[in-house]
């Protein structure tokens, strides 16, 4: 009896946790009437595709024409999400409640492993109804830092097509 109820506590408390963590997925764009930028221009164009399945979340960041992917999973380990011939972003995601919190800094390829150009975190959320996808940002560079609010507004998913394979 106690090993029953036992689980059924632990079946209950992880249908709780996993309902308490909300799914990204979705084609979202910037509504630049109710983001800020912070100190930064605002581009013309930004969209994110993300598809969030099981703890991995894969997503493609348009800005201004340039994408960028990224596959994250929010597990508090710090990983590589992007490189060039010079630095690597590594970022770490976790949650916090609701929220995911990705932690970036940027540093050298080679050479020293200290955080060499700016860093940020960002805290992902979903409204109640689940339509706006709201990005709370701060970016550290050179001892300063710039906040940003930036918030999507759910896309139309493409409609399917019919591939019967001839």
């Amino acid at each position: 009896m106690r090993f029953r109820t036992a689980l059924i506590f632990l079946l209950l408390s992880a249908l709780a946790y996993a309902a308490a963590q909300p799914n990204f997925s979705g084609i979202w764009k910037i509504d630049p009437e109710k983001s800020d930028w912070g100190p930064q221009p605002a581009p013309v164009q930004v969209e994110y595709v993300i598809r969030h399945v099981g703890a991995t979340i894969s997503f493609n960041y348009t800005l201004d024409g340039h994408t960028s992917r990224v596959d994250i999973v929010p597990d508090n380990e710090e990983r590589v999400t992007d490189t060039t011939e010079e630095n690597a972003v590594w970022t770490r995601a976790h949650w916090s409640g609701g929220a995911l919190v990705l932690e970036a800094r940027e540093r050298k390829r080679f050479g020293t492993q200290a955080a060499t150009g700016p860093s940020w975190t960002s805290k992902w959320t979903l409204s109640d109804d689940g339509n706006e996808f709201i990005i709370d940002r701060i970016l550290r560079v050179s001892g300063q830092e710039a906040v940003q609010h930036l918030v999507f507004t759910r896309q139309p998913l493409p409609p399917k097509t019919k591939d019967d394979g001839k």
